[in-house]
């Protein structure tokens, strides 16, 4: 049998009451492609969403005819 003690568990709980540290969430590093990559598909998403906004209001509208009077001729 081998001799190998575990440190972790021999230090006892922690100063401030806590006993797990592993759920800690981790900090978020994203980096400059990250913001990159997101400044581009946010700008893609709305670029689309306009696009959407503006078919729906075409194919919902009404039907514009512009009519001249006999006087406008």
């Amino acid at each position: 049998m081998s001799d190998v003690v575990d440190e972790t568990l021999s230090e006892g709980p922690a100063s401030d009451g806590e006993v797990v540290h592993w759920m800690d969430p981790r900090p978020l590093a994203i980096g400059p492609a990250g913001i990159s990559a997101t400044a581009a598909g946010a700008f893609a998403a709305g670029a689309m969403a306009a696009v959407a906004v503006l078919a729906l209001l075409h194919w919902l509208g009404p039907e514009r005819e512009v009519r001249l009077s006999r006087r406008g001729r």
